[in-house]
C-alpha cells in the first residue's frame, strides 16, 4: 500500500473501529500523522498543532486498533502503547491470516484441514495458493 493510500483509507475510516489496517497501512498513516505535527511544531504554529492532533487522535486510534485486528488481537490492545516499546513492538506483528476472527473471509473451512500444507502443516484459507507460513505451493 502506498502513503497516499493509506492515508486516504485512514481518513475515510476515521471512525471505523471494525475490520483489519495491515501493517503498511497503519505506517504511512502514522508517518502522516507524525510528518504533519512536526511541520506544524517546527513552524511554531501552536494552535494548528493542538487542532492537528485533536483532528487526528480518533482516526489514529481507529487505524491502530484495525492493526490490531489485522494481527488477530482484540482492539483493547492498543491500550498496550501505553507502555512505549512494548506496544510499538505489537503493531509490527505480521497479519494473522489464518482463523483471524477480525478479517472478513478468514474462517477456514472443514475441507481446509484436508488439504493443509505438506510442509508445515498450516491450515490453509479457501482459495489460496501459497502457504502463509512457509511459502509452499498448495496448488493441487
Amino acid at each position: 500500500m502506498s502513503f497516499s493510500e493509506a492515508v486516504i483509507r485512514g481518513l475515510r475510516n476515521y471512525v471505523n473501529f471494525r475490520g483489519v489496517a495491515s501493517r503498511s497501512e497503519y505506517w504511512w498513516f502514522a508517518l502522516f500523522d507524525l510528518g504533519g505535527a512536526l511541520v506544524l511544531a517546527v513552524a511554531r504554529l501552536g494552535p494548528l498543532e493542538s487542532l492537528w492532533s485533536l483532528a487526528l487522535a480518533v482516526p489514529v486510534t481507529a487505524c491502530a486498533v484495525r492493526r490490531h485486528h489485522d494481527a488477530g488481537r482484540s482492539g483493547w490492545w492498543v491500550l498496550t502503547t501505553l507502555v512505549p516499546l512494548w506496544g510499538l513492538a505489537l503493531l509490527l506483528y505480521p497479519t494473522k491470516t489464518v482463523a483471524n476472527r477480525y478479517a472478513a473471509g478468514s474462517t477456514i473451512d472443514p475441507a481446509a484441514w484436508r488439504r493443509a500444507c505438506p510442509t508445515c502443516g498450516q491450515a490453509p484459507l479457501a482459495g489460496q495458493q501459497y502457504c502463509t507460513s512457509c511459502g509452499t505451493s498448495l496448488r493441487p
